[in-house]
């Protein structure tokens, strides 16, 4: 085989030379492999895309398949259904949070000088305003940085919606989930008919527990998320806190994030009670001790408890672990992957684990 070889020695004093030898087919291979690793970093985005549209073909499958059951419809007419009442729902909430949004911009520009004005002839403001006279400058100013947070906020806003980028990643995931739905069955098939009789059975009742073990993790998620948002919405009404249809949906996304979702959106309503007062600060504190309660000793184990089938590190580890690496979809999606390979290690080790189980109870018996 062809070699770089590099050789370095000294004649004169006797002493031996170190040869180094450096195959072609190892450059090769460190170059091959440096140059994968670059274009998967440069697709990365690509790359999540589809893992995201792959995971919710995991966890649409099921329903799709349901209701192919259910109507008679056709598998396409079923998967276009599905994906299209889905966009509908998660535009109903942008619009809900987009005009909250804009609702608040407008609220600010109305109320801060009042607030201003309401600090200022306070004893702490007062005593801020003793030193540097800023209270006085800000009540003098706050009609201009009320018009420039709303200039501000609406130009982000109008950007955010005519990203070419954002429509193109959201109209690819959409039709990614949707073509995933349809041809799922034919790509399993194709799977599977390259594989062995034995093999094709493993492959096909894996994929299946991983599927239904994915499909109602995230749906049972769901069904609580709902009920957060619904009791954290419901609360806000009672306490007169400003746009509580928009907190609702906030509380219902954060609380798809396993075991600290909920937490999360309490805390964020929470500075909003106190905006308005302390007993509303106090009774919602009230209520998000209970829920967070009846989450984790009654929703939790009752909806997806059996769904997932992972320990209470292994969900807050994978939450950590994929949150940090993607984000908030990566702390969504980070259980139902852990549970995911737990399924596919259980599988594996399954043939070994029964040798060792047949070994310990043959030697356990009396002789």
């Amino acid at each position: 085989m062809a070699a770089v070889e590099c050789s370095s020695g000294v004649r004169d004093t006797g002493r031996r030379g170190v040869d180094v030898s450096i195959s072609i087919r190892t450059i090769l291979l460190v170059a091959v492999a440096v140059a994968v690793a670059w274009a998967l970093a440069s697709v990365a985005n690509v790359l999540l895309t589809i893992f995201v549209s792959v995971f919710s073909v995991a966890v649409l499958v099921p329903v799709v398949s349901a209701m192919e059951r259910r109507f008679g419809w056709s598998r396409r007419l079923c998967s276009m259904v599905l994906v299209l009442g889905i966009v509908i729902v998660i535009g109903a909430f942008v619009l809900v949070l987009v005009q909250a949004i804009s609702g608040a911009v407008h609220g600010l520009s109305d109320d801060l000088p009042q607030i201003v004005d309401k600090v200022r002839h306070s004893d702490l403001g007062n005593f801020i305003n003793g030193g540097s006279d800023s209270l006085d400058a800000l009540r003098k100013h706050a009609s201009e940085i009320t018009g420039g947070v709303g200039r501000v906020s609406g130009g982000v806003a109008h950007l955010g919606v005519s990203a070419f980028g954002a429509v193109t990643l959201v109209l690819s995931v959409i039709f990614l989930t949707l073509f995933g739905l349809i041809d799922e069955p034919r790509w399993r098939d194709w799977i599977g008919s390259m594989l062995y009789r034995d093999k094709r059975e493993r492959f096909l009742r894996v994929t299946d527990r991983i599927i239904h073990a994915t499909s109602r993790y995230m749906l049972g998620n769901l069904a609580i998320s709902v009920i957060c948002g619904t009791v954290y919405g419901a609360t806000a009404v009672i306490l007169g806190l400003p746009y509580p249809l928009a907190l609702a949906v906030i509380a219902g996304i954060l609380d798809l994030i396993p075991n600290i979702g909920a937490t999360l959106a309490g805390i964020i309503i929470g500075i909003v009670a106190l905006s308005v007062s302390l007993g509303a600060l106090i009774v919602f504190v009230i209520v998000i001790v209970v829920y967070q309660l009846i989450e984790n000793y009654l929703l939790q184990p009752t909806i997806i408890g059996k769904a997932a089938q992972v320990s209470g590190f292994t969900v807050l580890a994978s939450v950590l672990a994929f949150g940090a690496l993607f984000g908030l979809i990566g702390a969504i999606i980070g259980v139902p992957i852990a549970a995911g390979l737990q399924i596919v290690a259980e599988e594996l080790t399954a043939a070994r684990r029964a040798r060792i189980a047949a070994a310990d109870a043959s030697e356990q018996q009396p002789a």
